[in-house]
């Protein structure tokens, strides 16, 4: 039915449209990741050219390629801002993604409310949690964050292909559920109002539509209030590699 399809694209579009809101604000952060890092909550490591590797330790200690760099206290205190702020602050882009998917499933217990069937439509949950799990699972490696080169620019070129991908999945559940909970209202009522599902479903979409522009709002400031912390990393990992040179080859951010 048109209808069942159009409300099918209303919801995924703006499900996916609030992670889009926030990842074209991402694409307005002015850094973007040179070298590959590896976040644990304590430690920084930094993969440069030709695997060489560059450890700060949860104790302030600086490896490169196993061996320990001497610091006076200056430098480590330094290093010790840095390791930290690296550990607060890039991981943030996964809670970013965790707050699209908790708004997403907010939309879809909309639609299941409008059928007075809180439980119709937890497959499409799934399906939307999957997509998210996979986009987050690419910068996850146990329980490390990861981001590797270009890993914003990269995000972004990907984006329209993976949308793609979950609009097609999101669709086939979207409709089965729909038509298993509409033939079972059928079963119960005795009959089906097309017309007054139809108007239902119209004021859920106005309803849906009002979500979004609410919603979007908060994620794009969010994700501006991300690149800001990043342009400040940024900036001190700068001041850092002038403190200790030895680091000049193990850049994070490109400006």
């Amino acid at each position: 039915m048109k209808f069942v399809k159009a409300l099918s694209s209303s919801t995924l579009l703006l499900g996916l449209a609030l992670m889009s809101s926030k990842a074209s604000a991402l694409e307005a952060c002015r850094v973007d990741i040179k070298n590959e890092v590896h976040l644990d909550g304590q430690q920084v490591e930094i993969v440069g050219e030709s695997n060489s590797k560059v450890l700060i330790d949860k104790d302030n200690n600086l490896h490169i390629n196993g061996k320990k760099i001497e610091l006076d206290q200056l430098q480590q205190d330094a290093l010790e801002a840095y390791r930290q702020n690296m550990n607060k602050h890039l991981p943030q882009a996964k809670k970013l993604a965790e707050n699209g998917l908790a708004l997403s499933h907010d939309i879809i217990d909309d639609v299941a409310a409008s059928f007075d069937n809180s439980e119709a439509f937890q497959n499409v949950k799934q399906v939307i949690t999957e997509f998210f799990n996979d986009v987050s699972s690419r910068y996850q490696q146990g329980d490390e964050f990861v981001l590797k080169s270009e890993a914003f620019s990269s995000f972004m070129d990907n984006w329209q292909q993976d949308f793609a991908k979950a609009r097609e999945s999101f669709d086939k559940e979207f409709f089965a559920s729909a038509f298993q909970v509409m033939q079972e209202k059928m079963q119960q009522d005795g009959s089906f109002n097309l017309t007054e599902l139809q108007n239902q479903w119209s004021e859920l979409q106005a309803q849906l539509a009002d979500t979004y522009q609410q919603q979007s709002k908060q994620l794009q400031q969010e994700a501006k209030d991300y690149c800001d912390s990043l342009d400040d990393v940024a900036t001190q990992e700068q001041e850092l590699q002038r403190k200790i040179p030895e680091l000049k080859d193990y850049q994070v951010f490109t400006i």
